[in-house]
């Protein structure tokens, strides 16, 4: 039984589910499944405005064994298991090519891939990341009071309204409800690689927590991470990237994503360590900062 509460992105009636989607009884306006995805939004026509054009087939091919992405993972699937009980019902916004959704519903939630761009959820269905897959753009307000808690792992830098996105999320959690978010930390590490990414911005504490708390949030946790690893960073960012010609820019970040093998296992092992250390204290710096925090209801 369907038990979501879902609204018209129209007109807010709330929308009713049929065979082939959903139906909005008050203007007329249909919401079409597409191979098992849900369509609430016409999909941006330039991908380009967002990432660069082959991003999620990079990611689906690096994801896997690239030291970064496996241990952030670890890092989220520690967050989320301190603050919401297994079999809680969570969604992924911005959930790219499902990576870390697939991770959580092994670890056992629950979990619905949310995305704009139908590329990256049809690579969240190929991986079978989650329950439900929509298409649908953050800033439309789309889901009520339904979910235990919602992610958003390094996903609001690439938007220019980020508080607006803060607060549809705000609107679809449960009484109580948490929101988990990853972002780009360290304004001082702004490289071309930001700007090849397509990143609005870095945070540092003060301006996540602004937003946030004015997105209707209760901080309970907000740390830095990538500390261990920062001065490598640096130097990839500001001396390396920086000093290249717009030719060699995205061959060098591609060697990012495909890095070598040696020197993969290293950074896995040294970042794991910092993996252990999130459980039990606060990081003062790093290249990303993770916030956890709960819905206030008034």
């Amino acid at each position: 039984m369907w038990s979501r509460l879902l609204k018209c992105i129209n007109c807010k009636n709330v929308l009713e589910k049929t065979n082939v989607g959903f139906f909005c009884n008050g203007c007329q306006r249909e919401y079409p499944s597409l191979d098992g995805i849900y369509c609430f939004s016409d999909e941006a026509n330039d991908l380009t405005d967002f990432f660069p054009e082959d991003s999620f087939s990079r990611l689906y091919e690096a994801e896997n064994t690239n030291f970064w992405f496996r241990v952030r993972n670890i890092i989220i699937g520690n967050a989320l298991r301190r603050y919401l009980p297994i079999k809680s019902e969570i969604m992924e916004v911005g959930c790219g090519t499902g990576f870390v959704a697939s991770h959580l519903q092994k670890i056992g939630y629950t979990i619905d891939c949310a995305d704009l761009f139908l590329q990256g959820l049809r690579y969240c269905k190929k991986r079978r990341a989650g329950t439900n897959y929509y298409q649908f753009n953050v800033y439309d307000e789309l889901f009520y009071d339904h979910y235990d808690g919602i992610c958003a792992f390094d996903v609001i830098e690439h938007i220019d309204n980020d508080k607006l996105a803060l607060k549809n999320i705000h609107s679809a959690l449960k009484k109580g409800g948490f929101l988990f978010i990853t972002v780009p930390a360290n304004k001082k590490l702004w490289s071309k690689n930001d700007e090849y990414a397509k990143h609005k911005r870095r945070y540092n504490i003060v301006d996540l927590k602004e937003i946030i708390r004015e997105g209707g949030f209760e901080i309970i946790r907000i740390s830095y991470f990538m500390t261990f690893l920062y001065p490598f960073i640096y130097i990839s960012r500001r001396l390396l990237l920086n000093r290249s010609t717009n030719d060699d820019i995205e061959e060098q970040i591609s060697n990012e994503l495909q890095i070598n093998p040696l020197l993969n296992s290293i950074f896995f092992n040294i970042f794991r360590l910092e993996s252990y250390l999130l459980n039990y204290v606060n990081l003062p710096f790093g290249s990303s900062l993770l916030c956890i925090a709960q819905k206030r209801d008034d």
